[in-house]
C-alpha cells in the first residue's frame, strides 16, 4: 500500500500561494514574539556504514528549510537542535533570549522515531507550561498516529503531526495565530482552532479529534497535501545556517548560535534541493507517490544562486542534492549544469570553487552519457547509483555488468566518483556458483575492479508507504520480537537485518558484513594507493578505502551482536495486517481510513470531527468510497519502514 495522492488537477498550490502566506504570517504582529525550538531527532545506534562519516558533517536541508521558512515569516527567535551535534539540549530546559518555548518541532526519519519521542515526552514535563508540540519528517509522513499517547501517563504526545511539505506548516501556523488573544500561548490559540474545527481546512494534517474519548483516541487526518510546484518560490538557504545550535554536552541551549564563520567548518557539506521526483516505480520505494508522480525542479539561476551564495557566506565547498534521480529528465540536466558551468564568482568559475553530488539511476545517467562533460563543467564531482543488483534479478531499472563496466569508465576519465549503492536479499547467494555475478560478493569485487569509490549495502526490507509491506505483513516477515524484545526502530536502517523469510537470518546478517569487507580492506588499499595518478579520484579511493573500515570496525561489533540474537531467538514476526494503535478517520467523511499501512479495521461507527458544516460531513461521506479508493494509492520519501504499533 502506498500513499495517497490528490487528483490530477488538484495536486498542485496555486503558484505565488506559497509567498501569500509568508507575507499573511508577517502581518501577524504577535508572530516575531514566538519562541520557537527545532529538534532534528537523531539516534546514535544509527551511526555506522555507510553514513558514519557524513551523518554529522551535513546539516539535513529539511531543518535549515524550516528555519528559513520561518525567519522569511516573520518569527526572529528559532534555535535548530541537531541531535547528532548537541544529543543532550532538552526542550523543558531550553531557553531562547531567556524565554522557554512557546513552540516545539520535531523532525524525525523513522530510525530517529524513539529519540524524537523522547523528545516530546521532555517537553510534557512542564506540565501546563509546556510548548505546543509538533512533529513531522518521514516518520510523521508514514505513521502520523505513532506521535499520540507516548505515555508513560496518558495524553503525552505531539498537539498535530505534519504529514506534508513546509507548506502545510505555514498553513497550520497561519490558522493558530490569525485568531491568537493577546496574552494568549500558541498551544492555548492552537486548542481553540482544533475545538473550532479550523484545522481540518489544512490539508496534510493529523490530530486528536476532540470528540473522541481519552480512553479511546481517535485520530483526524485532513487529507493529501497540496504541493508546491514552483519550489524557486523556497527563501534562499541562509537563516537556517544562522539558527543552528553548536555542538556541546550540555542540557541547556547556548545563548547563541553558531557563529557564520564556524558553520561551513561544523557542517562541511551542504545539503541542497535541486529535483524532486522519479519516473521508475519500483515496489520497494516510496519515493514516487510521496511526490505524487510529479517532477519538480529550481530554476537554473536560482539553483546556481543558492550554492554561489553558501559557499561565499559561510565557506563551504561540497553540495549534495537531495535529488530523487537527477538524471530523470534530460533538458533538466542540462539546463541546470548550463548554468552551474558559467556561473563566476570574484571572476573565477563557481564550478572551479565548489564540487557537486547527487543521486541518479545507471540507466537515466547511461542513457544520458553524453551530458557527463557538460556535468563535470558545472562542477559534478561524484554520482550515488542505485544500482541495488547488477543482474536485475532482483529488480530490473535497465542496469547491467557492461553499462556499469563502460559508464564507470567514462566517469573516471571525466574524474567524477562513481559511488554504489546496493541490496541484498533473501534470495541473492553469497558467491555465484555459475562463474556470472549473482553472488554479493562477486558484485562487491566487481564494483571495485571497475572503478567504484565506495559501497553500500542495505537489506531489502518492507517500507512503510510502499507495495512491498502489506504482502510481507501478510506471510509474517515482519520482525516484531528478537529474544523477547522489541525490534527497535533504529535498526529499521536497511543494516539490521529485520524482515526475512530465510531459514537462517542471522546469516544474511553476517553476509552483509562480508559484503563491506570484499570492498573495504587493506588489499584494495594497496590496489587504491598503486593506482593513484595526477587527478583526484584515485586520491577519493583511497580516503574511501580508509573511512570505509574505520565505519566497518565500528560496525561490526554491533550488527555481529545482532546476528547472534538472530541466532539465538526467539523471532516473533507481525502475524499478518494489525488494527491500528490509534485509528484514523477522515476529515471530510469521518469514516475510518487507512493512510500508508493497511490496517484491520477498528472502528464500526465512527464520529464526525467537532466544528465541520454538517453538510460538509453529509457530502464527504456520499464521497467516502471514493476517498477510501484513493487512500490506497500512492508512496512517499526515502525511509525505512515499521508496522504501526
Amino acid at each position: 500500500m502506498e500513499l495517497p495522492r490528490r487528483d490530477r488537477g488538484d495536486v498542485y498550490l496555486q503558484d505565488g500561494a506559497f509567498r501569500e502566506k509568508i507575507a499573511a504570517l508577517r502581518r501577524i504582529a504577535p508572530v516575531s514574539d514566538v519562541t520557537i525550538g527545532i529538534f532534528y531527532a537523531f539516534d546514535f545506534r544509527t551511526h555506522m556504514l555507510p553514513f558514519w562519516y557524513a551523518d554529522r558533517r551535513m546539516a539535513p536541508a529539511s531543518v535549515r528549510l524550516l528555519g528559513d521558512v520561518l525567519h522569511a515569516a516573520g518569527f526572529v527567535h528559532v534555535r535548530i537542535v541537531l541531535q547528532q551535534w548537541s544529543p543532550r539540549v532538552l526542550p523543558d530546559r531550553m531557553r531562547l533570549d531567556g524565554r522557554p518555548l512557546d513552540i516545539l518541532m520535531v523532525s524525525a526519519m523513522q530510525v530517529h522515531a524513539e529519540r524524537a519521542y523522547a523528545l516530546v515526552r521532555d517537553a510534557y514535563r512542564m506540565g501546563d507550561a509546556r510548548p505546543l508540540v509538533l512533529a513531522g519528517g518521514p516518520k510523521a509522513v508514514y505513521e502520523p498516529t505513532d506521535f499520540f499517547e507516548l505515555g508513560p501517563e496518558p495524553g503525552v504526545g505531539a498537539d498535530c503531526v505534519v504529514t506534508g511539505e513546509v507548506f502545510v506548516l505555514l498553513d497550520l501556523l497561519y490558522t493558530i495565530l490569525v485568531g491568537r488573544h493577546a496574552g494568549e500561548t500558541p498551544r492555548e490559540a492552537y486548542e481553540k482552532a482544533r475545538l473550532a474545527g479550523a484545522l481540518a481546512k489544512v490539508p496534510g494534517l493529523v490530530y486528536l479529534s476532540p470528540d473522541a474519548s481519552p480512553q479511546a483516541p481517535v485520530a483526524v487526518n485532513t487529507g493529501v497535501q497540496r504541493l508546491l510546484r514552483d519550489l524557486d518560490e523556497l527563501p534562499l538557504p541562509d537563516a537556517g545556517y544562522r539558527m543552528l545550535e553548536p555542538p556541546h554536552r550540555r542540557r541547556t541551549a547556548s545563548a547563541k548560535p553558531a557563529a557564520p564563520e564556524r558553520v561551513g567548518r561544523l557542517s562541511t557539506i551542504a545539503s541542497v534541493i535541486a529535483t524532486q521526483g522519479c519516473r521508475f516505480n519500483c515496489a520497494y520505494c516510496p519515493i514516487p507517490s510521496v511526490n505524487q508522480r510529479t517532477w519538480r525542479h529550481k530554476s537554473p539561476k536560482r539553483f546556481a544562486a543558492e550554492i554561489a551564495h553558501i559557499h561565499e557566506q559561510f565557506g563551504i565547498a561540497d553540495f549534495f542534492g537531495t535529488d530523487d534521480n537527477f538524471f530523470n529528465d534530460r533538458q533538466t540536466v542540462i539546463d541546470l549544469m548550463t548554468e552551474l558551468a558559467r556561473t563566476r564568482i570574484a571572476g573565477k568559475p563557481l564550478s572551479a570553487r565548489i564540487r557537486f553530488y547527487t543521486e541518479a539511476t545507471e540507466f537515466d545517467v547511461y542513457k544520458n552519457r553524453d551530458l557527463l562533460p557538460l556535468a563535470r563543467a558545472g562542477g559534478l564531482a561524484a554520482i550515488w547509483f542505485g544500482i541495488e543488483d547488477i543482474t536485475a534479478a532482483l529488480v530490473n531499472k535497465g542496469q547491467s555488468a557492461g553499462k556499469t563496466a563502460e559508464l564507470f569508465a567514462m566517469l573516471q576519465a571525466l574524474e567524477i566518483e562513481p559511488m554504489t549503492m546496493m541490496i541484498h536479499s533473501d534470495t541473492q547467494p553469497l558467491q555465484s556458483r555459475n562463474g556470472d555475478l549473482s553472488g554479493l560478493l562477486d558484485q562487491a569485487r566487481y564494483l571495485f575492479d571497475r572503478g567504484a569509490v565506495s559501497y553500500q549495502c542495505t537489506y531489502l526490507g518492507p517500507a512503510v508507504g510502499t507495495r512491498d509491506f502489506e504482502p510481507a505483513a501478510r506471510v509474517g516477515t515482519i520482525f516484531k520480537q528478537v529474544g523477547h524484545k522489541d525490534v527497535p526502530q533504529a535498526f529499521q536502517d536497511g543494516n539490521h537485518v529485520v524482515a526475512s523469510k530465510h531459514a537462517r537470518p542471522w546469516r544474511q546478517q553476517i553476509n552483509l558484513l562480508r559484503a563491506y569487507a570484499a570492498f573495504y580492506n587493506p588489499w584494495n588499499t594497496v590496489r587504491a594507493f598503486l593506482k593513484m595518478r595526477g587527478g583526484s579520484l584515485g586520491r577519493k579511493r583511497l580516503l574511501f578505502q580508509c573511512i570505509g573500515q574505520i565505519g566497518l570496525a565500528m560496525s561490526i561489533p554491533r550488527l555481529l551482536a545482532w546476528a547472534r540474537q538472530l541466532k539465538r531467538g526467539p523471532i516473533e514476526a507481525y502475524p499478518g495486517l494489525q488494527a491500528a494503535r490509534i485509528p484514523m478517520i477522515d476529515a471530510i467523511s469521518g469514516e475510518e481510513i487507512n493512510w500508508a499501512i493497511e490496517h484491520v479495521p477498528s472502528l464500526s461507527h465512527p464520529s464526525r470531527p467537532s466544528g465541520l458544516p454538517t453538510e460538509c460531513y453529509i457530502h464527504g461521506h456520499l464521497l467516502a468510497h471514493g476517498r477510501r479508493d484513493a487512500h490506497r494509492q500512492a508512496g512517499a520519501v526515502v525511509a525505512t519502514g515499521m508496522v504501526s504499533r
